[in-house]
């Protein structure tokens, strides 16, 4: 395996693969899914093999980690490429990311739509990754959620000048509970709900000050218990950002690590394993995440600067982090240059994490949004199946042959007896007269005959006989057998010389194999 240190943005190769074939930025900005079983080799293989290719092409991306030990390595191989400087390694603690800031720094007052669907995504994404996902899909609730923030956030944003989620949980929570509420001036007096719209009186225009009232006079006058569980489902996943010391560090306060500085070739690394820092961890690495992409696909918009450098998004053990918006991102992220690395273990962990009523067709309109699949070794039937499958069935000569051998031996007796007796007997007479004379006479024999006769006979023969044949014909059968992926692929170590082997898939291409399919080897970094 080898690398190309320089090139042209698309056409720039990132991976030597063998001796013809290589790999190059418009291939990976197709997306790529790797998939191999624990212990098979995917990461430190092929993983490690693209990330060196991208970090010599001086590429700016976002790696999520799941291990504790997923820095260390990460900050080895840019040390071994002569990068450390463009290595960013972010943990919540040193530095921030205030989401709504970035927002209204980025569109001012015409991003407003944009806050209240990146608050719709962080609901969503807190409902995933919780412990115990909740029913957040039906689409009542999605409705009335997306409907509450656009009562609030507009309020919000003319009374402050700003938004803070603060600020905007305070507002929901103190809304009236009912229309004598919006009269009565003890509650005036103490509303956070009031005082907001206080402020916000004479900036807002007509429209969406009467829109923003109707809604909160028809909310108050709402059952208690349909209204409170509007609310909770509301405030609740949102409170997350704010409960946690961490996360609202990380995201509620000052900013400086932006996804604008990917465009600048610096990789940021999440340092919030999951397993260390468990649904905290993952909730923030997800929301980062959706703001690199929300960032990228709005980065054609841009100085011509921001817009010439490939970028990458690297996401190990994606099934954690799966949800329905990598779906969308996948379809449209090739016209901004973004190299999107999956890596799963196998397509029926894909699938499980996809929730919803089109959950499984969701989960392969993914797949089938990533153009380059790598299959490393795998013992996951289905997913073997799939690769095969997949790769599809070609035309192949088979011959056949016979050859056959015979013989025979007979051998035989026989023996017989026989015998006859016979008899015969005859008498006669004969007398005559005449004026002559006269005469008389008269004869008799008798005798037998006998006879007997005995034979025998052996006989005995053998034969034998020989034949051959053979043919060709040709028949459809997988290029790829689905065993072959639990059989013949190396999964690395000592035993295996730390070289890992896969099979490289990318549809509407022909490799040096004369196919779709290559067979690879990735040395172990």
């Amino acid at each position: 395996m080898t690398f190309w240190k320089r090139g042209n943005p698309l056409d720039q190769p990132i991976l030597q693969v063998n001796a013809i074939d290589h790999l190059t930025v418009r291939d990976f900005v197709a997306g790529t899914l790797v998939t191999g079983m624990t212990g098979g080799g995917k990461t430190s293989g092929p993983l490690h093999t693209i990330l060196r290719g991208f970090v010599r092409a001086k590429m700016g991306g976002v790696i999520t980690t799941v291990k504790p030990e997923d820095v260390a390595t990460i900050r080895r191989i840019f040390k071994e490429e002569g990068r450390p400087g463009s290595l960013l390694v972010w943990d919540g603690t040193n530095g921030g990311f205030n989401v709504l800031a970035w927002i209204l720094a980025r569109e001012g007052r015409n991003g407003v739509e944009n806050a209240i669907e990146f608050l719709m995504r962080i609901i969503e994404i807190k409902q995933a990754t919780a412990a115990v996902p909740g029913s957040g899909s039906e689409q009542f609730w999605t409705d009335t959620r997306l409907q509450r923030l656009r009562a609030t956030i507009p309020v919000v944003l003319a009374a402050t000048d700003t938004l803070r989620l603060e600020d905007i949980l305070a507002f929901m929570r103190s809304a009236p509970a009912s229309p004598e509420q919006f009269r009565d001036p003890q509650w005036q007096a103490s509303s956070e709900f009031f005082r907001m719209y206080a402020l916000a009186a004479d900036k807002l225009d007509d429209f969406t000050g009467r829109n923003t009232i109707a809604y909160w006079m028809e909310f108050a006058d709402l059952d208690k218990k349909t209204a409170g569980n509007i609310n909770v489902s509301t405030t609740t996943p949102l409170d997350a950002l704010l409960s946690n010391p961490w996360l609202r560090q990380a995201f509620c306060e000052d900013s400086s690590i932006f996804p604008e500085l990917c465009l600048e070739g610096i990789t940021i690394v999440l340092d919030m394993p999951v397993l260390t820092r468990h649904e905290d961890g993952l909730f923030a690495q997800q929301v980062y995440v959706y703001a690199f992409q929300r960032m990228t696909l709005a980065r054609n918009a841009l100085a011509k600067r921001y817009r010439e450098r490939p970028v990458f998004l690297i996401i190990d053990e994606f099934p954690l982090f799966c949800n329905s918006q990598y779906t969308r991102f996948l379809g449209l992220c090739r016209s901004s240059q973004c190299c999107t690395v999956l890596l799963a273990q196998s397509l029926p962990s894909i699938i499980a994490r996809m929730t919803g009523p089109n959950g499984e067709q969701q989960a392969h309109s993914l797949i089938a949004n990533c153009s380059l699949k790598i299959w490393a070794a795998n013992n996951c039937v289905p997913t073997n199946e799939w690769a095969s499958k997949t790769i599809g069935r070609t035309l192949q000569t088979r011959s056949n042959y016979s050859a056959n051998e015979g013989q025979n031996v007979n051998f035989g007796m026989n023996m017989g007896t026989g015998e006859n007796t016979g008899w015969s007997h005859q008498s006669g007479g004969s007398s005559s007269s005449g004026p002559g004379g006269s005469s008389s006479g008269s004869s008799w024999s008798s005798g037998t005959s006998g006879g007997s006769s005995d034979n025998w006979g052996r006989n005995r023969g053998s034969g034998s006989s020989q034949g051959q044949s053979w043919g060709n014909s040709e028949v459809l059968e997988f290029a790829v057998d689905a065993g072959e992926f639990g059989r013949m692929l190396k999964t690395g170590g000592p035993a295996n010389g730390n070289r890992v082997s896969t099979i490289i898939y990318q549809a509407g291409r022909t490799f040096s194999s004369g196919s779709n399919a290559l067979l690879v080897e990735w040395r172990q970094s």
